[in-house]
């Protein structure tokens, strides 16, 4: 019952139940039920008090808006208009409304948009949303926006990645030409946005084989992606250039027993944690927490066996070799050639969603071509084989650290040594690591 089940939501002191409503209807596809949510929006039954008003509207706003996800355009309900005139004049309401309009393809909310994105008045955070907003709405022409806000250092990390929703021929000459100047966090964007399509891909390997995108520079996720396109030149590039994505079980014992006889108790009580902090925050929080710091994309981490060396070892040499379900990498290929991979976040008639290893992604249901789930874990082999011994005892000190400690402020080697190097027993410092040759401890 549409009727009862919205005035549910008019009437509850709950603002959840009232979010939770207006996302069920949505999800729903019925205009019906829409109309009825964007009617009570525009009455407004939040009280007298301003801020209850504008609470009553962002619940019901929020709530479509979750409920619209992975759908790119939705009819404009009829009551649409007046009520977008009436979410503008309320500050803290007026930013959701107009990604919520641009859902309704309502043309005003377009241009709005844009210039938001465009304008310098406005903050960085504002500016970012909005972008991010028209990426998911994916207009004509966006495109070409994207190339010229790659320019922008505001937006450009948010520009970088939209450009893997579109096929623009000028994104790969932009982004190579752009990448020596570009800091490590954004030349990670620049990787996994040309690693998203195999003919880009073969671009980027052409670039590293070159000496224009450091060997270095190639992390496991970005190789792994390369692999997932399944062309066996491709694959057999990218071991040539960066090595092999997968190793064999002895190689993976070989390693453990490697690592094993350079970490001791010893060394782990004397490392100095806050630069293991840093190398955990380059390869390890956009995917697990620990401290209550990083992502809950993977498992939480700060109550798992973590002060055990074998098992840390164990899950960081050979993360693939007991995988649970929830944590399987799925690979989607789209209808406009695009692949993604990564953790399977969310999924319904409407849109999948997944996390890779830089963005969240929802791909609407009715652009994906192919969707298929990997047995291997979606957290890649050979994480370890670029740090130093020093670098593995820091990291391994702080993972099985009583508590959290305060940051370093950046690694030597920034973003992280990507490429297989040389962990010998050196144990030289972390600005010295080498580009490339596995040697044992």
């Amino acid at each position: 019952d549409l009727q009862r089940f919205v005035t549910l939501g008019e009437q509850t002191r709950i603002p959840l139940v009232r979010r939770h409503i207006a996302r069920r209807v949505a999800e729903g596809n019925s205009p019906e039920g829409v109309e009825m949510v964007v009617t009570a929006i525009r009455d407004g039954a939040g009280g007298d008090d301003q801020r209850d008003l504008a609470a009553y509207q962002s619940d019901w706003v929020e709530g479509l808006l979750e409920g619209f996800e992975g759908r790119r355009t939705v009819p404009m309900p009829k009551s649409w208009p007046q009520t977008y005139r009436v979410l503008e004049g309320s500050l803290a309401v007026r930013q959701a409304a107009t990604r919520l309009a641009l859902r309704f393809d309502d043309p005003t909310a377009l241009q709005t948009l844009r210039e938001t994105v465009a304008g310098d008045r406005y903050d960085a955070a504002m500016r970012n949303d909005a972008l991010m907003t028209l990426i998911a709405r994916r207009p004509e022409g966006l495109d070409a926006s994207l190339v010229g806000w790659v320019d922008d250092p505001v937006i450009r990390r948010a520009a970088i990645r939209g450009l893997a929703e579109y096929d623009h021929p000028d994104t790969v000459g932009l982004l190579l030409g752009r990448y020596p100047s570009l800091d490590p966090a954004t030349r990670q964007d620049v990787l996994q946005t040309l690693a998203s399509r195999q003919a880009w891909g073969e671009r980027l390997l052409d670039a590293v084989a070159s000496g224009a995108i450091p060997r270095t520079d190639l992390t496991a996720f970005t190789a792994r992606q390369l692999q997932s396109f399944g062309d066996e030149r491709l694959d057999q590039r990218v071991v040539e250039l960066w090595g092999p994505v997968r190793s064999t079980s002895k190689d993976k014992e070989a390693s453990i027993a490697r690592f094993k006889k350079g970490i001791t108790p010893q060394k782990l009580s004397v490392a100095d944690r806050a630069a293991g902090r840093a190398i955990f925050d380059a390869a390890c929080a956009n995917c697990h927490k620990l401290f209550d710091h990083g992502e809950a994309v993977g498992p939480e981490l700060t109550g798992s066996q973590r002060t055990q060396i074998d098992y840390l070892l164990e899950n960081l040499v050979d993360p693939s070799a007991a995988v649970a379900k929830d944590y399987q990498m799925q690979v989607i290929r789209t209808t406009s050639g695009r692949v993604v991979t990564g953790l399977l976040v969310a999924q319904n008639d409407q849109a999948v969603t997944i996390r890779s290893a830089t963005e969240r992604i929802v791909i609407p249901a009715d652009e994906i071509e192919s969707q298929t789930v990997s047995p291997v874990s979606v957290m890649p082999e050979g994480l370890l084989e670029p740090l130093t011994l020093v670098q593995v005892i820091e990291l391994f000190a702080y993972l099985g650290g009583p508590g959290q400690v305060p940051p370093k402020v950046t690694l030597e080697s920034a973003p992280f040594p990507t490429t297989p190097a040389d962990n010998s027993a050196s144990e030289k410092p972390a600005a010295s690591v080498p580009s490339a040759g596995k040697t044992d401890f």
